[in-house]
């Protein structure tokens, strides 16, 4: 892949209002958790050009053979050489299988892997901070800096509604610059027709999570997911909002609401304890009694009860206490509870028992007690949160192929 890397610097230096959120802070570095840029720079250089090619190639992180790629089928959009990369089926039992290797998947190639990929073409060992930076140039050459990704969105996801029949794809703008007529996107919401039809054949539980992206802009990632008979978890929609509020998850889920429940009653929504989804569950209807219900990640419950307690023993009495469906047994856990700690006993007695534990819940989690369905999701696009928004939605049609 070929791109004139100056216009990708023009595009960083002038960001245009066709983006997400306050622009105010653009000019600084994107607020990567997991690669803290040291203070002091090296004085090796790199071929960025030799960088870039390498990591679209999809290059391991050691010096052995790299699998070869299989031509993919022609689809609408731009291919990522990410995942181009297959792999022809062999019977098991037809080889003696070697030693176990490690190959990288791409969106997630760390800092480590850089170094150590220079160092074996080179010779040359760099500094962190130079390949910190190569890698964000070279994810720039592949991806498109952000600023550059929103403006395109709108086409790609025209696009992607197209040859997708039935895919959702919903706009929420903050503001319009007359003078220059675009607009200030404040969410985008999506759900693929194979997801809102598959829907139908799950239980009536959904899952709704919500995670940091690795951007400069700080956005969050809406998802919900839900599971079929057959213990499989299904995504459901995706958004991508400039902040977890009230307004923000009000609007994910009543967009959830209408393109993918679509009227259909009894569907209980799992959810952590996160004020913003509260507050939009009780100014809905969707999830609250009679038409469904809203209950809470059990395993958040035990993680903020911990965490206030510090005490492992307390822990776990809490997990069985909310996972026991045995109105007797419940009780007889609690009272263990309230021996070992009057105040943990008080503190779990004023949450509502419906809310939190299986023995009062009145069937509707179908033994569903957390949020795992929405949070694996997560942990499939953890690697693409760090990408421009484009690469995302990509990346989440991508992984849904590979899912069904």
């Amino acid at each position: 892949m070929q791109r004139d890397s100056r216009c990708i610097f023009a595009a960083c230096k002038q960001p245009t209002l066709n983006t997400f959120g306050n622009l105010s802070d653009a000019s600084s570095e994107p607020d990567e958790v997991d690669y803290p840029i040291p203070p002091e720079d090296g004085p090796n250089d790199v071929d960025i050009n030799i960088m870039a090619e390498n990591f679209a190639q999809g290059m391991s992180s050691s010096p052995e053979p790299v699998q070869p790629n299989i031509t993919t089928p022609q689809s609408f959009y731009r291919s990522m050489p990410f995942f181009d990369q297959t792999f022809s089926e062999i019977p098991a039992d037809s080889i003696d299988v070697p030693t176990m290797k490690t190959v990288k998947c791409n969106p997630s190639y760390g800092i480590k892997y850089v170094i150590q990929t220079v160092k074996d073409h080179t010779g040359y060992d760099i500094p962190y901070q130079k390949a910190w930076y190569s890698l964000k140039m070279v994810c720039e050459i592949v991806y498109s800096t952000w600023e550059s990704s929103v403006q395109k969105l709108p086409k790609y996801m025209g696009a992607l509604k197209k040859y997708n029949p039935g895919t959702i794809v919903e706009w929420e703008h903050k503001t319009f610059q007359p003078s220059t007529g675009a607009h200030v996107i404040g969410y985008v919401f999506w759900a693929f027709a194979p997801c809102i039809e598959g829907f139908q054949f799950c239980r009536n539980v959904i899952s709704v999570d919500g995670t940091h992206l690795y951007t400069k802009y700080r956005h969050k990632m809406l998802i919900a997911a839900a599971m079929d008979g057959n213990q499989q978890v299904l995504p459901l929609a995706f958004a991508i909002v400039d902040d977890e509020s009230t307004s923000s998850w009000k609007w994910f889920l009543q967009l959830l609401s209408r393109h993918v429940i679509r009227g259909r009653r009894g569907v209980c929504l799992i959810s952590d304890r996160h004020p913003g989804i509260i507050k939009a569950v009780h100014e809905g209807s969707d999830f609250v009694s009679p038409h469904g219900a809203h209950r809470y990640c059990l395993r958040h419950v035990c993680s903020n009860f911990n965490s206030r307690f510090k005490n492992m023993i307390l822990k776990d009495l809490c997990w069985r206490a909310g996972s026991e469906y045995q109105i007797r047994k419940f009780n007889r856990i609690m009272k263990e509870i309230k021996s070992h700690n009057i105040t943990a006993f008080e503190f779990l007695d004023q949450v509502n028992k419906e809310k939190w534990t299986a023995s009062h819940d009145g069937g509707w989690r179908t033994g569903i007690l957390t949020t795992n369905m929405s949070e694996c999701i997560n942990g499939v696009l953890k690697g693409a949160r760090r990408l421009p928004l484009n690469a995302i939605v990509e990346i989440t049609l991508v992984a849904l192929s590979i899912i069904l």
